[in-house]
C-alpha cells in the first residue's frame, strides 16, 4: 500500500472513532437525581381511616331522635325499602349494587387512576419526551447531495456530489463524501475537475474556544433533559390538589347525607305524632288546633327534607366529577352507598394537644412539596442557558484536518489530482462588541434573580400553609368535641320534653322547640365533622402528600 493511501486509511479510521464517540448523546453534569414518578396507580394506602371494631363510632342517636338510615343494605345482601332517588341522566348514576358504603380510599383511587385534569399534566411526560427527541436531533447525520450540469457553454461539464455529515455531542463535525467532475472546465474553476473515478473526501472540525465544553445543541439538549424532570414536580402537584379537592368532595356529599337523614328523622317524628293527636283529639283530650299546628309542622319539616335531598343530590353529582368508572366516565353515587357515620375523631382535652407543630412538619413539607423541587429544575435549565450566553461571548475559533483522494484515470497528463491531499484549516469569527450574548446573560441573571425570589416565597408560604392547617385542624377536632356534646345534651332536653308533652304537662309548641333545637344540634356537629375532615385534607395537601392520611 502506497504511504498515501495509508494515510487516507489511519485518518478514516479516526473520523469513524470520532462519530461512534459522538453517538452519546451528552447528559446533564452535577445535576440532582431527579423526583419520584409519580404513579397513576389506583393503589391507596389509607390507615388512618380504617376503623376497627372497638374504634368504630356508635350509629344509634339518642332514642328522642330516632334517625333512620338511607336504604341500608340488610344483612342478606338486599337493598333496604328506602326509596331512590330520581335517576340523573348524566353522568351516569351508579348502580345500587349490595355491597359495602363507598370510602375515601374508593374516590382517591378513583382520581389517581381517571382524573381528567391528572391525566392533562401526566401528558406533559410525553410533550418534554417528544422536546427531548427532537433535541437530540441536532446531533442526526445529514446526507448531502448535489448535480450540477452546464450543457450549453464553451465549457461542458457535469458535477455530481454525496455526502454525510454529523454534529458532534463535544462541539465538532465530521464529514464523508464522494463526487466526480466530468467535461470541460474554466481554468479558474479547475478544483472542481477530478480523475476519472470521481474523488473521496473526509475530515473533521473541533472547536478551539467557542462551543468547546457548550453550544446551541448541547444547551437545547440538557434543557430538554432537564424539563422532562420538571413535568414531574408539577403532575405530583396536580395529583395533590386533585386528591385533596375529591377528598373535600367526599366529605360534603357525606354530610349532604347525614343532614338528609337528620330532615327525614324530624318528619318521621312529626308523622308519628300525628296519628296519636288525631286519636286524642277525636277522645278530646287534646284540641283540635294542636292537630293543625302538627299539620304545620308537617308541611314545613317536608320542606326542609326537600331542600336536603336537592343538598345530598348536588353533593353526589360534584363527587362524580373524581369518583369515576374505570373508562373515566362520572358516576353520581347512590344512596345505598352513603357511609352510616363519620369516621370517629380523637378527642382532645382542654389544654392538651395531641396535635403539637413540630420542626418535623415543616421540614418534612419542604422536602415533599413539587413546588420547590420544580423552582429548582427551572434554576438548572437557566444555568444551562447562562453558560451557553457566557460562551457565546468566547471568540468562535474551530481547527480541522480534511482529506481527499482522487481515483482513476488522471484527467491530465501532470497527475495533478492523483496525490493524497490533506488540508489543515483555522477558523476565526468574533462579534466585536458582544452585544447579543452580554444581553442574553443580563436577561438570564435576572430571570435567576426572579427564580431565587419565588424560593423563597415557597418556602415561607409551604411553613405558613403547615401552620395554618395544623391550627384548623385542632380548633374542627376541639369543635368536634363541643358539638357532639351538645348534641347529646339536646337529644336528653328533647326526650324530656317528649315524656312531659305525653304526661299531658308541656305543649306541642315547647316540643316543637325542643326538637328543632336538637335537630340544629345534629347539624352543628355535622358541620363540625365535616370541617375536620376537610382540615385533614387540607394538612395532608399542605406536607405535600398524595392522600389525607394522619
Amino acid at each position: 500500500m502506497s504511504p498515501g493511501k495509508s494515510i487516507l486509511a489511519v485518518l478514516a479510521l479516526a473520523v469513524a472513532a470520532v462519530g461512534c464517540r459522538s453517538g452519546r448523546a451528552p447528559r446533564v453534569v452535577d445535576s440532582p437525581p431527579p423526583p419520584p414518578v409519580v404513579a397513576l396507580s389506583p393503589t391507596v394506602e389509607l390507615a388512618a381511616y380504617k376503623q376497627t371494631a372497638a374504634e368504630a363510632p356508635s350509629d344509634e342517636a339518642p332514642e328522642a331522635l330516632r334517625l333512620p338510615p338511607i336504604a341500608q343494605p340488610d344483612p342478606a345482601g338486599e337493598p333496604g325499602p328506602t326509596a331512590e332517588p330520581e335517576p340523573i341522566a348524566a353522568p351516569e348514576t351508579l348502580p345500587n349494587p349490595a355491597a359495602r358504603p363507598l370510602e375515601l380510599g374508593q374516590v382517591i383511587s378513583s382520581v389517581r387512576s381517571s382524573f381528567p385534569l391528572i391525566q392533562q399534566a401526566a401528558a406533559g411526560r410525553v410533550i418534554a419526551s417528544g422536546e427531548t427527541l427532537s433535541a437530540s436531533g441536532a446531533f442526526d447525520h445529514k446526507l448531502d447531495a448535489d448535480s450540477v450540469s452546464q450543457p450549453l457553454d464553451f465549457y461542458k461539464n457535469y458535477r455530481n456530489g454525496i455526502g454525510v455529515k454529523r454534529d458532534t455531542t463535544w462541539g465538532g463535525q465530521t464529514f464523508a463524501g464522494y463526487r466526480i467532475g466530468r467535461g470541460e472546465f474554466e481554468p479558474w474553476y479547475l478544483e472542481r475537475e477530478t480523475n476519472k473515478g470521481g474523488e473521496f473526501k473526509l475530515g473533521f472540525m473541533a472547536p478551539i474556544g467557542r462551543d468547546r465544553w457548550i453550544d446551541e445543541n448541547r444547551s437545547a439538549l440538557w434543557q430538554a433533559q432537564l424539563e422532562q424532570r420538571r413535568v414531574e414536580p408539577e403532575i405530583l402537584a396536580q395529583v395533590i390538589f386533585s386528591v385533596r379537592e375529591g377528598s373535600v368532595a367526599y366529605w360534603g356529599w357525606v354530610a349532604a347525607g347525614a343532614n338528609y337523614r337528620i330532615a327525614e328523622g324530624l318528619l318521621q317524628l312529626a308523622e308519628e305524632r300525628n296519628q296519636g293527636l288525631e286519636a286524642q283529639v277525636e277522645a278530646q283530650e287534646k284540641a283540635p288546633i294542636d292537630l293543625v299546628d302538627n299539620r304545620r309542622i308537617i308541611v314545613s319539616r317536608e320542606a326542609k327534607q326537600i331542600d336536603a335531598r336537592r343538598k345530598l343530590e348536588q353533593s353526589a353529582v360534584k363527587l362524580s366529577l373524581y369518583y369515576r368508572a374505570a373508562d373515566g366516565a362520572p358516576l353520581v353515587a347512590d344512596d345505598a352507598l352513603l357511609p352510616a357515620a363519620f369516621p370517629e375523631v380523637p378527642r382532645v382535652d382542654p389544654g392538651n394537644d395531641p396535635l403539637p407543630l413540630t420542626p418535623g412538619d415543616t421540614e418534612l413539607a419542604l422536602r415533599q412539596r413539587p413546588e420547590l423541587v420544580e423552582l429548582q429544575t427551572v434554576r438548572q435549565q437557566l444555568n444551562v442557558a447562562l453558560r451557553q450566553a457566557n460562551n457565546e461571548t468566547w471568540p468562535d475559533l474551530d481547527a480541522g484536518l480534511i482529506s481527499s483522494q482522487d481515483v482513476g484515470e488522471p484527467t491530465s497528463s501532470k497527475r495533478d489530482k492523483s496525490q493524497l491531499k490533506l488540508e489543515a484549516v483555522v477558523t476565526m469569527s468574533v462579534p466585536l462588541e458582544r452585544r447579543k450574548a452580554l444581553g442574553k446573560i443580563r436577561s438570564l441573571q435576572g430571570k435567576l434573580a426572579q427564580v431565587a425570589a419565588k424560593n423563597r416565597y415557597a418556602s415561607d408560604k409551604i411553613v405558613a400553609e403547615v401552620q395554618v392547617a395544623r391550627a384548623a385542624l385542632k380548633a374542627a377536632s376541639e369543635r368536634v368535641v363541643r358539638a357532639t356534646e351538645s348534641f347529646e345534651l339536646a337529644g336528653k332536653m328533647q326526650q324530656a320534653e317528649r315524656e312531659l308533652f305525653s304526661n299531658g304537662q308541656s305543649t306541642l309548641f315547647n316540643l316543637n322547640i325542643r326538637e328543632q333545637q336538637a335537630a340544629e344540634a345534629a347539624a352543628d356537629r355535622v358541620d363540625a365533622l365535616l370541617e375536620y375532615y376537610i382540615a385533614r385534607a387540607d394538612y395532608a395537601a399542605a406536607l405535600g402528600e398524595d392522600a389525607p392520611a394522619l
